[in-house]
């Protein structure tokens, strides 16, 4: 038997003698490895007295095991690979999963399994989660999609487990009586048996290697049988009008439907439709419905399935025109939906389709292909394709006779609710009917990225470019593009109103399994290719004429969008938005957004002083000629000189973005950039320090502290900065508060270091094998030359780095610590409230 090396086709199930079920799948050597282990079971399975008993569960499960504490646990093993990991609770079935260099896979599989099987379920760890699992309900009581799903179970009335509250908060955990104990112990021993469990694994290590680690894996759990659940009919009443009132997002509709007794292949034919939905080709559903200013844009999600019944939902980001001709938005859809029932779509789209799924598989990381491959019926090139043919005709023929549920969101007033779970205003409508409209649909236009690129020889090698490292064996390719203007910094607005004209090519790109991301950097703007490496010359060479002539209407919403992310708006995290803003202030670019209007000349202006260099991995001979022209034709000019080495300012800065607009939770970013002085050693010793930090840190601030559910530290790229990141966004602290916790957590933390000289240098030596990213890792090594290169140093400074760590001592590492708590090469916040006290300089 061989290991599955076929990215197109479905590893084969092998059933272990105590029960678990394994796939196993290949990666190219030099690639990391993962696992996931999917136990089917989930919230709906929980006790109804207990809300929330599963993905409190979830939780608990990372805070050790019998063979192995909290701090050699799953957690801090995989952030000291420098791995990810996370978990998920759905409703049927809950994942737990991670990735990591190969030769760790191992060690990181045994301390999954031992959390699975033998949980410590400490009684202290439990009030402590239950603090952390009540601030991510907190969290979640703010967004959107999770309060629009809970007004659509209101709207399908009690019953059905869809409509009842399972995320769990203070109040549905009662850690301290015994019947929550026992009916949580009773939870996981009636679950986390082998035969409610699924185990996946991809590395590039060989097959027999990982049935060992797979049989292992089996005997470690208690074996137990497959426990079939029931559900009950899922129906809603006749057709509901709703509005949800929410005062912090933008306005959408949602067009749900409950669908029963779906066929085997429901959720491929599902995944297929959402594809074309969402689709921004031309002639597709959504460039009509944006073309006449009704949305932004539209996907299909389905936020409940098990054993052939589900939710699913159409949901449209509204725009004020869109809100006030909902009724034509619905009629639209279904028109729509009408249209692409007919056999001529079918045989038009599915090809296409393939081609699409066929390139994600093949640029997808270990994780991703698993996360895949461990959903039933996942597309495969063996799929049966008249069966999800037919079920597709099942579901579109279900949600065109189903009496949908219409659910519009915007600020309108609307009552409080009473519910179990998340708070709710909401309302039932009289439905609104529209006017006929002959929407004349028309087949969506082919992705031409999805072709193959011309061939040909290298012609005049561009100054600006940077070929490095061999030919990609799996045929992917990464290109950094780095973009300077040399006589002024553009406003805001002109990068927000490119990255709008871009949104369309994005999803075409990552249609052509290439990820295409446009990045701000306050002097200069970023675009980085990664995927399909005979697809990037075509990109490329398209992105040129866009950057040269942008649309006009993008244009025009330039300056509006800038202002709307420096208030930090919409449905976003604030957190998550002031990361993305973070490179542009370090560079010392303003943070209030022009309002001048933006046009052409100007910006063909702008485009007379810009210059590109670049960096491209992976591409084969006969690519390079098409790209170098490609990249030739781009507005501006080829720049020979590399990115000059950055440095941070000293002093403390304060950047005050959304401040006072709402009460909600306080975002706090605090930034330190690494100093300029003192060369590989300096950033060894701050990168050793960023990985000592990151886990004590989240323990004090998150589980301690209990500050709130987004609290992380890590050394960190910022742009083309290098410095130490702390982020936490609490429900509770004020900024102030926040800032303090931090100052007073590395005072203890150099106390702490002092007495560590024997782990610091063990840390040490174990990052410096790491450091330098396989070749053979082909994202893994362009994203390190990359973020190298923009701080203005070469392709052996990796090396030189891992080099000098291997000579750290604990003294160089308390030095480096005074250095960060004394702000010796600055300090940057961003939040969004105003500064504290008079030490900073506000932006």
């Amino acid at each position: 038997m061989s290991l599955q090396t076929d990215c197109s086709q479905r590893p084969p199930q092998l059933s272990m003698p105590n029960g678990l079920r394994v796939r196993l799948l290949n990666m190219p050597e030099g690639s990391p490895a993962a696992a996931l282990v999917r136990v089917h079971a989930g919230a709906h399975d929980a006790p109804e007295a207990y809300p929330g008993l599963a993905h409190f569960l979830e939780h608990l499960l990372f805070l050790g095991s019998q063979h192995y504490p909290v701090e050699q646990s799953l957690m801090p093993f995989v952030q000291a690979c420098g791995g990810q990991l996370n978990a998920s609770t759905r409703e049927r079935h809950t994942d737990y999963f991670f990735q990591v260099p190969a030769e760790r896979l191992e060690e990181g599989l045994w301390r999954l399994m031992d959390m699975l099987a033998q949980p410590l379920l400490d009684p202290a760890a439990q009030l402590r989660e239950r603090e952390v699992l009540h601030a991510e309900y907190l969290a979640r009581a703010e967004d959107a999609e999770t309060l629009c799903d809970a007004a659509l179970g209101q709207a399908l009335g009690s019953g059905h487990p869809f409509s009842a509250f399972h995320a769990g908060n203070r109040e549905t955990l009662p850690v301290e009586d015994e019947d929550f104990q026992q009916a949580l112990l009773g939870y996981h021993q009636r679950f986390y048996r082998t035969g409610q469990i699924e185990l996946l694994l991809v590395a590039p290590q060989a097959h027999d290697d990982l049935l060992r680690m797979a049989r292992s894996a089996d005997v470690s759990l208690t074996a137990g049988p497959f426990i079939q659940r029931e559900a009950p009919p899922l129906q809603h009443s006749p057709e509901s009008w709703l509005r949800l009132q929410l005062d912090k997002a933008a306005p959408r509709l949602l067009l749900a439907c409950a669908l029963d007794r779906m066929p085997e292949h429901a959720q491929p034919a599902l995944d297929y439709l959402s594809s074309w939905i969402a689709s921004e080709a031309p002639e597709a559903l959504l460039p009509r419905l944006r073309d006449e200013g009704l949305c932004q844009s539209l996907k299909l999600r389905v936020p409940y399935w098990y054993a052939g019944q589900g939710v699913v939902v159409i949901e449209a980001a509204l725009t004020e025109q869109g809100l006030a001709r909902r009724a034509q938005i619905v009629d639209a859809l279904f028109d729509w939906l009408r249209f692409f029932s007919g056999e001529a779509r079918w045989r038009a789209c599915r090809e296409e389709y393939r081609r699409v799924l066929q390139r994600s598989l093949q640029v997808a990381e270990p994780l991703a292909r698993l996360k895949h491959w461990v959903e039933p019926q996942a597309w495969s090139d063996s799929s049966d394709e008249a069966a999800v043919r037919q079920a597709l005709e099942s579901v579109l023929e279900q949600i065109q006779v189903a009496q949908p549920i219409v659910l519009s969101t915007d600020t309108t007033g609307c009552e409080p609710v009473e519910t179990e779970g998340f708070p709710l205003r909401l309302k039932f409508e009289t439905p609104v009917r529209a006017a006929a409209v002959a929407w004349h649909w028309r087949q969506p236009q082919a992705n031409p990225w999805l072709k193959a690129s011309p061939r040909g020889t290298v012609g005049a090698i561009n100054p600006g470019l940077q070929w490095l490292g061999s030919v990609d064996a799996a045929g992917r390719g990464a290109l950094y593009l780095r973009c300077r203007f040399t006589t002024s910094a553009l406003p805001a607005g002109y990068w927000h109103a490119f990255h709008h004209a871009l949104q369309s090519r994005v999803w075409a790109a990552r249609q052509a399994g290439v990820e295409l991301r446009f990045e701000d950097l306050g002097n200069a703007w970023l675009l980085r290719l990664y995927g399909i490496a005979e697809a990037i010359p075509l990109i490329v060479k398209d992105l040129g004429a866009l950057l040269a002539k942008p649309p006009q209407t993008s244009l025009d919403q330039g300056p509006q969008l800038a202002e709307r992310a420096f208030r930090l708006g919409g449905d976003e995290l604030p957190i998550r938005q002031q990361l993305a803003l973070l490179p542009r202030l370090l560079a010392g670019a303003t943070s209030r957004a022009e309002q001048a209007p933006l046009g052409q000349s100007e910006l063909n202006q702008h485009w007379r002083d810009a210059e590109w260099q670049g960096l491209a991995f992976g591409f084969a001979a006969d690519l390079r000629g098409p790209l170098q022209s490609a990249i030739t034709a781009l507005p501006g000019q080829a720049a020979s000189a590399p990115p000059g080495l950055k440095t941070g300012s000293d002093g403390y800065h304060w950047h005050s973005l959304g401040a006072g607009q709402s009460e909600g939770e306080t975002a706090l970013l605090l930034f330190c950039p690494l100093p300029s002085e003192g060369g590989y050693g300096v950033e060894a010793a701050w990168r050793v320090l960023g990985r000592l930090l990151e886990r004590a840190f989240f323990r004090r601030l998150r589980s301690e502290l209990q500050l709130g559910y987004a609290v992380f530290s890590r050394f960190a790229s910022c742009g083309d900065q290098a410095g130490m990141l702390f982020a936490v966004q609490s429900p509770s602290a004020s900024a102030a508060e926040i800032l303090g916790h931090v100052e007073v957590f590395l005072e203890d933390f150099a106390t702490q270091l002092a007495s560590q000289a024997v782990r610091v240098e063990e840390v040490a030596r174990e990052l410096s094998k790491r450091h330098v990213a396989d070749t053979a890792d082909l994202r893994a090594h362009a994203e390190q030359i990359g973020q190298t290169w923009l701080a203005g140093h070469g392709p052996e400074h990796p090396a030189r780095v891992a080099q000098a760590m291997t000579s750290l001592n604990g003294a160089q590492l308390l030095a480096a610590l005074d250095v960060l708590r004394h702000g010796a090469g600055g300090w940057r916040v961003l939040a969004n409230a105003t500064a504290p006290d008079a030490r900073w300089r506000c932006a």
